[in-house]
């Protein structure tokens, strides 16, 4: 959705507009103890989704309204949740709406995963907002001062409390390290997947490894990483003939790639080179099946990434994850790591050149036998503290 600049008559409108309702409905006003506030990025996805689809099945509607703010709610004119309703969230320059600066004042809970933005209803109102946030990797960053913006935000284990305590500059009491609603689809089946799955395999024998490299290039130089000088949008290779060799590979041992691009990535601009074994999909490959990608990732054979969080999400699944690690160094020195020792908390084949990368598909291929077993299941004992059921515990944490 594109907006538009406002002039500083629209600016000057809109926040005196925002002051005037949010002093008003915190003075006069109490929240709605039966209103729940959704939002996600992208819009109806990740953590929320699958957190509101729980309630759904498991009857909340019959206590509970909700409302799902959105960019744009015709998209899900289609979806008929009992008790559900979709409200744009923005305006045409990017202002809360005023449907949306009510849901954020009446709702008892907003559930989010990019919850950041100046909290609409004071503190110790009787409001709560649980930021469910959308993963925990080895990436550092500037701290920001969202420590406001949230009561709770959630994380997958013990050692994350101390990293996501510094990062949004809150005391570690509000860090629960009780993991994502989105590990529960790691064990639920949708139908479609297998159709799915089934669209990239060659035959009954293909193996699949899904590579999700962390974005390098937004386009628009906000991070300090984008910074980095590199020859090839993907790590370790370093042209398109490195491409082709890859692909090579793939083909003479019946495999297939998935590269997932990162929703920050810019294009990565290789369209011409012609690949058989190297697909290249999105967040929106997944919506077009009708499926989530937490629910494909267990029909994978292996994870290639680098210093994405998606890396801890997928020792649940107990798979070979091979970590490209050719810009270690110099990622290190611009975004820098939340850890002192990142690769202690890498349990996979450790990747810097092609040679190497080839040889962990062959090997993921053939069925090699996994030497990093054990040592993913002691780096899980700190980076993922349970095991199933996260949507329940989020419901029995809260009291819903």
């Amino acid at each position: 959705m594109e907006y538009k600049q406002p002039g500083l008559p629209r600016k000057v409108l809109h926040k005196l507009r925002e002051t005037c309702y949010t002093a008003f409905g915190n003075a006069f006003t109490k929240p709605d103890p039966k209103l729940i506030v959704f939002s996600s990025e992208p819009d109806f996805s990740d953590n929320s989704r699958v957190l509101f689809e729980y309630m759904q099945d498991n009857g909340f509607a019959e206590s509970y309204k909700f409302i799902w703010l959105v960019n744009e709610p015709e998209q899900f004119a289609s979806l008929h949740y009992p008790n559900t309703t979709f409200v744009q969230k923005n305006d045409a320059y990017r202002y809360l709406r005023r449907e949306t600066l009510k849901a954020l004042m009446q709702a008892h809970y907003y559930i989010g995963t990019h919850i950041r933005q100046k909290r609409i209803r004071k503190s110790g109102s009787g409001q709560i907002i649980l930021n469910l946030w959308h993963g925990c990797g080895f990436k550092d960053t500037q701290h920001m001062p969202w420590n406001d913006a949230f009561d709770y935000v959630l994380v997958p284990g013990d050692v994350f409390i101390e990293t996501k305590s510094r990062f949004f500059g809150c005391s570690k009491d509000r860090i629960l390290p009780i993991g994502y609603p989105r590990y529960d689809l790691f064990r639920k089946h949708n139908p479609n997947t297998d159709a799915f799955v089934n669209s990239f395999r060659v035959n009954a024998d293909t193996r699949l490894i899904i590579w999700m490299p962390t974005f390098r290039k937004t386009g628009k130089n906000k991070y300090p990483e984008e910074h980095i000088a590199y020859s090839f949008p993907l790590p370790v290779l370093q042209s398109a003939e490195d491409l082709l060799k890859l692909d090579q590979a793939c083909r003479e041992k019946n495999l297939v790639i998935l590269v997932k691009k990162h929703q920050y990535q810019q294009d990565f601009g290789i369209d011409n080179v012609a690949l058989t074994n190297i697909r290249f999909i999105d967040n929106q490959t997944f919506s077009d099946h009708q499926i989530q990608m937490y629910e494909f990732l267990p029909c994978t054979d292996a994870l290639i990434s680098d210093y994405s969080s998606v890396a801890i999400d997928y020792l649940l699944i107990d798979k070979p994850i091979g970590f490209t690690l050719d810009d270690y160094e110099s990622y290190k020195q611009t975004r820098g790591f939340v850890f002192e020792d990142p690769l202690a908390y890498m349990p996979g084949a450790h990747i810097y050149t092609l040679e190497e990368l080839i040889r962990f598909v062959g090997d993921v291929a053939e069925g090699a036998p996994d030497p990093y077993k054990a040592q993913r299941a002691e780096v899980r004992t700190h980076t993922n503290k349970y095991g199933g059921d996260f949507c329940k515990r989020i419901i029995e944490r809260f009291e819903l």
